[in-house]
């Protein structure tokens, strides 16, 4: 229960690394600084960032020397999603009766970020590809976990059976302020709404608070995420590789110092947060 995990409110509060993750909260709930905290963990410890953000890129590019793996539009999104599950392949087939999972040692750490993932959804001239982006997205969810590789989706949107056909294959869900309890039953389900959740109690002026679901479990937490700046992200790069956002090695690069307030915590922590009292 969440009360009675508030008793320190300083408990670092922490999912798998390979963790799936969905993270939903409408505009300016503190989405970005997720997504920073994540990518910058990750890139400390060496690992792959692959971005896909389909409003241009407007997102991704701040993180572009960063990236592995880039896609701002539909065709670059299903090119990208194909690789992605070809690696995933690819590992299955080298590690299949050997390991049962996966870490660092054996293979590096991919991580999937889609940004505001409702907008892959298309009709019209352009749904067959929105349709098999969908479906490499799924299978991508389905098989990768085990393999060292995790995808974390974030939308505006609470309306997950449409904005997130996949929404089954992401137990752990991050909700950051929405507007109604309508729209938490809908992000997050009845579950997590009976056992605590709240968040469209958050208050505007509290970006980055939000309430972390795990399905497996059910356990929910009340958690802020820290800010991070834009100077901060824009000093993220990694070493290694050709420059253009794609990389053609499954081996760790060396990684550029994380900033203040991050630790590297991917190994241990996905994400550091702060329990924060609803009341305060």
């Amino acid at each position: 229960m969440l009360g009675s995990e508030i008793v320190n409110p300083k408990i670092d509060v922490s999912v798998p690394r390979t963790a799936h993750l969905a993270i939903i909260g409408e505009s300016n709930s503190g989405k970005g600084s997720v997504l920073a905290n994540l990518i910058s963990q990750e890139v400390a410890v060496g690992g792959e960032v692959w971005f896909i953000d389909l409003k241009a890129g407007m997102e991704a590019e701040n993180y572009a020397q960063a990236l592995d793996r880039k896609a701002y539009d539909l065709d670059e999104a299903e090119a990208l999603l194909s690789d992605f599950n070809a690696g995933v392949d690819a590992r299955a087939e080298q590690w299949r009766g050997k390991m049962r999972s996966l870490d660092d040692a054996q293979a590096v750490h991919r991580l999937l970020v889609i940004d505001e993932a409702a907008d892959m959804i298309r009709s019209g001239a352009n749904k067959k590809k929105s349709d098999a982006c969908v479906e490499l997205i799924r299978s991508a969810l389905s098989r990768s976990r085990a393999l060292n590789c995790t995808v974390v989706v974030a939308t505006q949107n609470p309306r997950v059976s449409t904005s997130l056909p996949y929404r089954s294959l992401l137990p752990t869900t991050l909700a950051l302020r929405l507007n109604s309890k309508s729209e938490a039953v809908m992000a997050m389900g009845e579950d997590a709404v009976r056992r605590g959740a709240r968040p469209w109690q958050i208050p505007f002026n509290r970006p980055g608070d939000g309430y972390l679901w795990d399905a497996e479990t059910n356990q929910v937490r009340y958690l802020h995420v820290p800010f991070v700046t834009d100077e901060e992200i824009h000093a993220l790069h990694r070493v290694g590789g050709d420059g253009d956002g794609r990389s053609g090695s499954d081996s760790p690069v060396p990684a550029t110092p994380s900033f203040s307030g991050h630790r590297g915590l991917l190994r241990r922590p996905l994400l550091r947060c702060e329990m924060r009292d609803e009341d305060e």
